[in-house]
């Protein structure tokens, strides 16, 4: 009977068990990406894309390294990065010591939008400054718009409700236009039970300009000053003054005579 040879039986080289480790680890990390790892929260593993309900108490983020942001969302679609949702209170509360609480920037859309169907589309309160502050380097600092009200309206139950200043040397505190075009359309309207409706002071210019006929319903009433200086060329100042107790209505010309066009009787 003759023997036959059989092939030599062998080890796995090392080579071959570094493949298959690699190969064993590299499926692993696979499927390991595909799947989202859970985070642990409230005692419960909460999977990101997934939906909860069961909040009972506060998740923070906090972050003691650097400056690095805590938290960042995106969306390269036309969904909400952040959405803040509540029944009675805050959707999104925001707080900060020593910078800006909320920062809205875009590139074309508007920084921060702000609606209500019912209330304020944006509210500001402030226990010692401004409530609302907007600044713009090339075009409005804050802009109001309504479809069938006011489109900017301020009160105050102590203090001034609306304040105007301008450092151009030809700027405008406050202006008002309406392009409506009706008799009954106005630029600006001053409104007041028994105080000014309109009051304009001037130290040196004209506390009122009127560039156009001026009307009214009732009376022009003057106070009795001393007589004025003689005005520019193609000018007269209308006043009263003062006649050994009796009331003069004088006109003064640029040649500086005083005309008395009628005295007390």
């Amino acid at each position: 009977m003759t023997a036959t040879l059989q092939p030599e039986s062998r080890s796995p080289s090392r080579r071959a068990l570094l493949a298959g480790a690699l190969g064993g680890i590299g499926a692993w990390a696979a499927s390991a990406i595909g799947r989202a790892s859970p985070v642990r929260a409230e005692n419960e593993n909460i999977q990101i894309g997934h939906e909860y309900d069961t909040a009972q108490s506060l998740t923070r983020l906090t972050n003691t390294l650097n400056n690095d942001s805590v938290f960042t969302a995106s969306s390269d679609g036309g969904g909400n990065a952040i959405t803040g949702v509540s029944s009675s209170g805050f959707g999104v509360s925001a707080g900060s010591f020593s910078a800006a609480a909320v920062f809205g920037s875009s590139t074309s859309g508007s920084g921060l939008y702000g609606q209500s169907g019912s209330s304020y589309g944006v509210y500001g309160e402030s226990g010692a400054s401004v409530g609302v502050y907007g600044k713009s380097h090339t075009w409005y600092g804050v802009y109001g718009e309504s479809d069938s009200s006011v489109g900017v309206y301020a009160q105050s139950t102590t203090s001034t409700g609306v304040i105007g200043t301008s450092a151009a040397t030809s700027g405008i505190g406050v202006y008002g236009t309406t392009s409506g075009g009706g008799t009954a359309s106005r630029g600006v309207v001053g409104n007041t039970v028994s105080g000014h409706g309109i009051h304009g002071v001037a130290t040196s210019g004209w506390a009122g300009y009127f560039a156009g006929r001026v009307f009214t319903t009732k009376y022009h009433e003057m106070q009795e000053i001393s007589a004025p200086t003689a005005p520019a060329a193609n000018h007269a100042r209308l006043f009263v003054r003062d006649n050994g107790g009796k009331t003069q209505l004088c006109v003064r010309f640029n040649t500086g005579g005083v005309l008395v066009i009628k005295t007390q009787p």
